[in-house]
């Protein structure tokens, strides 16, 4: 299962694209699911800038102001890895990584997918991964300029998960790719 991950996009507000590479590889790429962990802004602003996506889930952001019916969290099951999917609004400071840790646990996700920050991040902590995927436009966090686009793209295979982060100064497109494994409700780094 190959899922798309991104949030933060801020469009129109702070926005109005997203880069041109990350464009041609979301339309390029079959994808399965997509998850956003919100700050879309409007929603229809949102999907106008980036390629059809498949099946969407959205958590509302703190600056979603457009629908009553995305949720705070979603809770969800992809391969054998039990998913908490959150803006990160709820996180003090912005990001903390132990408080996340804590929800995770309580809820029994193997994973935190969460946004809020602005800034990408794959981080395994206490045997759970938590992913970030920063902001897709390269939204700051005020009301002007640009910074590091960035976007996460999941490869599952049951127990088997891939990550990678895709990230852009709007000039270059970098990757980074890093393999974790899921055994005993432990998730762990893995070679491939």
């Amino acid at each position: 299962m190959r899922v798309l991950v991104f949030g933060d996009a801020h469009i129109p507000s702070r926005r109005d694209s997203i880069p041109e590479a990350f464009y041609s590889r979301i339309s390029d790429t079959p994808y399965d699911l997509a998850l956003v962990t919100g700050d879309l802004t409007r929603e229809h602003d949102m999907r106008k800038a980036l390629p059809p996506l498949p099946r969407t889930i959205i958590v509302r952001g703190n600056m979603d102001y457009y629908s009553s019916e995305s949720r705070h969290h979603e809770q969800l099951r992809l391969g054998a890895f039990d998913v908490l999917l959150i803006h990160g609004t709820q996180l003090r400071p912005r990001g903390n990584i132990k408080q996340l840790w804590e929800i995770a646990t309580t809820i029994g996700a193997d994973i935190g997918i969460h946004g809020h920050t602005h800034t990408a991040s794959i981080d395994l902590f206490k045997e759970k991964l938590f992913l970030n995927p920063g902001t897709i436009s390269g939204a700051t966090g005020g009301w002007v300029g640009r910074q590091e686009a960035s976007f996460i793209e999941l490869d599952i295979d049951d127990a088997k998960i891939s990550v990678t982060l895709f990230k852009s100064d709007w000039n270059v497109q970098k990757t980074s790719t890093l393999a974790f494994t899921i055994e005993d409700g432990c998730v762990k780094r893995s070679s491939s």
